[in-house]
């Protein structure tokens, strides 16, 4: 295992959540997550640079050469790759994995490890389904320039109701010969290329109705298991209102994280919890689930992949867990459970495209550490409710 990953599944078995400084320790983690300064360095490193790990210039002139190799112009910002510790863009990650002669897996797993932001190839997109051919095929980036040139990048929207998956796409990609049949392919099957993740967004709206629904999931643990909002003392459990349709999706999203809404109005963000996650990595922070998130995917509104794919993780935990508190009437997790719950979570998000779970990702290391606890959605829901606590007794 990289020193990299090492160095971050230690707090997932030294930091417990009783300690008295629990919430200092979880939120040092930050500091462990490398930029992508350091996760390009290791990369370069990997493929062939032998120079100090210290010396931009050094590193700079060897990613310029593999361009130069490659035939490929140099972004003009690599400099900036380890000055500004700004993120790069999605088509500049996809330069990279051609300059340095990736293939398609070579390029999932950059995607996973070194960017870490976002999933790998989204064949929905013209663009990509060419950069999925020809990174797969051995092709070079003149080659995939050379494709766009040939073919209109983007579809019409379909209007006869017809879905196409990606997984459908992929498929007929991988059927293909060469460069030839696939612009012939592309220019007869353009209107494919129109469209979000389908097999993602039904998943999320088939969770979501499960969570959310009259007699979902939410409400029956509201009913048969205690919050960190009941009142003991009174022997008062909180409610969680509901009708013909369900749950509210504001009040939804807040009992997912148990947050209580009279505090979370305290904020004075208009139903965003945004200033809680300030502590949180910016990559956490990004696309972090929220009401407009999914309300945006309920309707069927083209959202960014790393949003579809937060609301996916967090809506995978949160089923495999309370399912298993309901059936047993406590949140205690058995023998072998935060294994089971992490490969479910990966399931759904292979099926929807989307790399697994990745514990150098700060977003997915919080669903790692809380799945090996001994109460899994209880910590996770004690953490955000500590994080608004401490928000609010700053501002007081």
């Amino acid at each position: 295992m990289p020193a990299y990953t090492s160095v971050l599944q230690k707090p997932l078995e030294t930091i417990f959540w009783e300690d008295d400084n629990f919430m200092e320790e979880l939120l040092q983690v930050v500091r462990l997550f490398r930029p992508f300064s350091a996760a390009i360095t290791e990369f370069i490193s990997e493929h062939g640079y032998q120079g100090d790990t210290s010396d931009i210039d050094a590193k700079v002139a060897f990613i310029r050469a593999a361009f130069a190799k490659a035939d490929m112009d140099a972004p003009r910002e690599v400099r900036e790759w380890f000055t500004l510790q700004q993120p790069i863009k999605r088509d500049t990650v996809f330069q990279i994995c051609f300059a340095f002669g990736l293939d398609g897996g070579e390029t999932d797993e950059f995607f996973r490890r070194i960017f870490t932001r976002e999933r790998s190839f989204n064949c929905h997109q013209m663009p990509e389904a060419i950069y999925y051919f020809c990174l797969n095929n051995g092709l070079t980036w003149t080659d995939a320039m050379d494709i766009q040139s040939s073919v209109p990048l983007s579809g019409k929207e379909k209007t006869n109701g017809d879905i196409v998956y990606t997984g459908s796409i992929i498929a007929e990609l991988n059927n293909l010969q060469d460069k030839d049949d696939l612009i012939h392919w592309l220019n007869d099957n353009i209107d494919k290329f129109a469209g979000s993740n389908v097999t993602a967004y039904e998943t999320i709206r088939r969770l979501w109705e499960e969570v959310s629904g009259p007699d979902g999931l939410l409400i029956q643990e509201r009913k048969s298991l205690p919050s960190i909002h009941d009142d003991a003392a009174a022997g008062e459990k909180s409610k969680l209102r509901s009708n013909a349709s369900g749950v509210r999706s504001y009040d939804a999203y807040l009992a997912i994280l148990q947050l209580d809404k009279k505090e979370v109005k305290r904020l004075a963000t208009d139903r965003s919890i945004k200033p809680i996650l300030e502590r949180l990595h910016d990559n956490a922070q990004d696309s972090f689930p929220d009401r407009q998130g999914i309300e945006l995917i309920l309707r069927g509104e083209i959202v960014s992949y790393e949003r579809v794919r937060k609301w996916l993780v967090l809506l995978t935990f949160y089923t495999y867990w309370v399912r298993k508190a309901l059936s047993k009437g406590n949140y205690e997790a058995g023998s072998g459970d935060a294994d089971r719950c992490i490969t479910s979570m990966n399931q759904h998000l292979i099926n929807s495209g989307y790399p697994e779970l990745y514990v150098g990702n700060p977003y997915d290391w919080i669903f790692f550490y809380a799945a090996k606890c001994e109460e899994p959605l209880y910590v996770f829901r004690y953490i955000w409710n500590e994080l608004l606590t401490g928000v609010l007794e700053k501002h007081q």
